[in-house]
């Protein structure tokens, strides 16, 4: 009976340093890969937090100018901002937007939307059912990096008309609210229009 040698053969030296040195390439692009992605990722969440910040702060606004107050409730039958009549509620002192808005429960408050700064500030009096209402305190940061914060009123058969121009004295049916901020090094302009009653 004759034996026959099996040869085993095995990996060598130069193989097995070879495979790990790929292996280790692979790993290192696999992790710059990796890194790139969650950066991105962060840079992502972060605009969309800010974003989102944005759409808040300009919905905000917007309810707050819906809910102002009318003639029947304030004795003023309209501030005249240099000519443009706005509602009794709302007033626009260049850069402080005020709002006489309904607090839900019967009463009325001040709102004040301040550009401080490079920040924009958004006060809230207490509510009263009396006049005059209590003044806004010092108000909170809603919205950093402004550059600009514009108010603009819609005149009938005119178009916008800037609230500091004399041009006119008809009722505004809208009011444009323009904030303009600054990411990195591009200017830009968000605009919120809302509808007067």
């Amino acid at each position: 009976m004759t034996e026959a040698l099996i040869e085993q053969r095995g990996f060598t030296l130069v193989e097995i340093l070879i495979a790990l040195a790929l292996m280790a390439l692979l790993s290192i692009l696999s992790w710059q890969a990796l890194d790139v992605t969650a950066r991105s990722n962060e840079q992502l969440n972060a605009s969309a937090d800010d974003t989102l910040a944005l759409v808040r702060v300009l919905g905000q606004i917007e309810s707050d100018i819906s809910r102002h107050a009318d003639e029947g409730i304030l004795p003023s039958a309209g501030s005249a901002a240099n000519g443009v009549m706005l509602p009794a509620g709302i007033r626009w002192t260049d850069p402080v937007l005020t709002v006489v808005r309904s607090a839900n429960n019967g009463a009325w408050q001040q709102v004040a939307w301040v550009k401080a700064g490079d920040t924009l500030r958004r006060a809230v009096g207490p509510a009263a059912n009396v006049l005059p209402l209590p003044e806004t305190g010092p108000g909170e940061v809603v919205l950093e990096q402004v550059q600009g914060f514009v108010v603009r009123a819609w005149i009938p058969g005119q178009g916008w008309s800037s609230l500091n121009s004399t041009e006119t004295r008809i009722a505004a049916t809208g009011l444009e609210v323009v904030i303009e901020r600054r990411h990195g090094d591009i200017d830009e302009a968000y605009r919120k229009v809302v509808l007067l009653p």
